[in-house]
């Protein structure tokens, strides 16, 4: 058998060995050590909302009735300004509003060290593009604005584009440009498209963002006030309500998360009828007929108490956690939004602004003693209605075991000291932990860490027995 020369088996090896050398660097991600399962601190029982239920002093007092919520939610809106009504956007509306706040994110992010998927920098032409794409220039002095709904599930992005951007290179679950999520019936208001017509700017009770036009069914005002104040209606109360078509359930059409509120169209055999809105040809609101099972919704809110809170917070224990929505899951933020909504309390998209609702218990500067938080905890944290914040991250209060406090929340990582440098664990879902996770790291404890504690409430806790 004739034998091929080395050199001119190399000369066709070599340039596919670079090839592959170089999208293996392309395609690399960053890599971190995994938590265990059974986080340090925890036990078994603890993962179950009864073991908190049954150790609290009051899980079925009403902490807020339907008036007492209705008044939270207009100081957070009216008052606070945290969340906003579009019914009651100004229409027409100064092209200024819109043109300056997207002109003020494009120059966040045009500052910022952000990396594509393929680890280049993402250059300054890329943001010129963006600008282009937008439309700007195409906006009237006043810009009339557009109710829709939101048809499925959604990314809502800080730009016109599918394309990640990450603050460290190959960070693939901290998507920069992820702005937010948008379930379906979510109501918006929308002032324009890129100049393709394929995504749309759009402004919803908590965020502004781009969304695919597809995902968007415009109607009148009148509509919107219809879809989403209709009476009777269902929340639905698992993780993720799946809903479909035919009420065969076979014809699968999308999920809705936790706190989704849907209207009631009927139900019966253990299959409940709700109104979706749809898109049709022309764009235009179609709001039909589909179905979820009776045991994913109940119909209107839950009552607003500990044991409610606390059930529904672990109906989402252990889901990943999902940076702004990605993938369609929740982080930190989501994670209380989700919960609180199903009692009808409507909680600001980013932690910061959560961290403003309610009744103030404590805030806590960086030189505060440990032993101050925790009398704090011991004495006025109540499981299941109380928040605890730290830059960038907030958790619900479970209680105390043995003086140490407990909290569940959507967490991506915690940190473990080694003696050269931390070591990043991940966890990735949501988790009960105990609040000393951390400590001795660089950044400290969640504990070290916590600026404050609120109670959701507006008129105060009751006294305990």
């Amino acid at each position: 058998m004739k034998r091929t020369p080395l050199h001119a088996v190399a000369r066709y090896l070599l340039p596919a060995l670079a090839i592959l050398l170089v999208s293996g660097c392309a395609v690399k991600e960053r890599l971190y050590y995994a938590a265990p399962t059974l986080l340090p601190g925890t036990e078994r029982a603890m993962k179950t909302a009864g073991f908190w239920t049954g150790r609290h002093p009051f899980p079925d007092r009403i902490i807020l009735d339907r008036t007492g919520i209705h008044r939270l939610n207009l100081y957070t809106q009216d008052e606070l300004e945290l969340t906003r009504d579009i019914t009651r956007l100004p229409s027409p509306l100064p092209a200024e509003q819109v043109t300056g706040r997207v002109q003020e994110i494009m120059d966040y992010y045009a500052g910022r060290h952000l990396y594509h998927k393929d680890g280049r920098r993402v250059a300054p032409r890329f943001f010129a593009e963006m600008k282009e794409y937008m439309n700007l220039g195409s906006l009237p002095d006043d810009i009339a604005v557009r109710y829709g709904l939101i048809v499925r599930y959604t990314d809502q992005r800080v730009f016109p584009t599918a394309r990640a951007a990450y603050a460290k290179k190959h960070d693939r679950d901290f998507d920069e440009f992820q702005n937010s999520a948008l379930d379906i019936g979510t109501p918006v208001a929308t002032t324009h498209t890129t100049s393709d017509g394929k995504w749309c700017y759009v402004m919803d009770s908590l965020n502004a963002g781009w969304v695919p036009a597809e995902a968007v069914a415009l109607c009148t005002l009148e509509e919107l006030r219809r879809f989403t104040g209709a009476e009777p209606f269902a929340v639905v109360t698992q993780a993720k309500g799946v809903l479909f078509r035919d009420a065969g359930m076979r014809m699968y059409h999308d999920y809705a998360r936790m706190g989704v509120r849907l209207p009631l169209s009927g139900g019966e055999s253990g299959i409940v009828a709700v109104r979706l809105p749809f898109r049709r040809e022309d764009g235009t609101l179609s709001d039909q007929t589909g179905y979820i099972r009776a045991e994913d919704i109940h119909v209107g809110y839950l009552p607003y108490t500990p044991r409610t809170i606390l059930r529904q917070a672990f109906e989402l224990l252990n889901t990943p956690y999902g940076w702004g929505g990605m993938y369609g899951e929740q982080d930190c933020s989501r994670f209380v939004q989700e919960v609180f909504a199903t009692v009808g309390i409507w909680f600001p998209r980013n932690s910061s602004k959560q961290s403003q609702v309610g009744i103030l218990i404590g805030e806590y500067p960086d030189d505060t003693a440990r032993g101050d938080k925790l009398a704090a905890l011991a004495e006025h944290g109540v499981g299941g209605c109380t928040l605890l914040y730290m830059r960038g991250h907030i958790m619900l209060f479970l209680g105390m075991i043995r003086d140490v406090p407990y909290a569940i929340h959507s967490t991506w990582a915690y940190r473990q000291p080694r003696w050269w440098r931390d070591r990043v664990r991940v966890i990735n879902r949501v988790a009960v932990t105990q609040l000393s996770l951390g400590e001795g790291s660089k950044k400290g404890s969640w504990l070290e860490r916590l600026r404050s504690i609120r109670m959701v409430s507006f008129t105060g806790p009751q006294e305990g027995p």
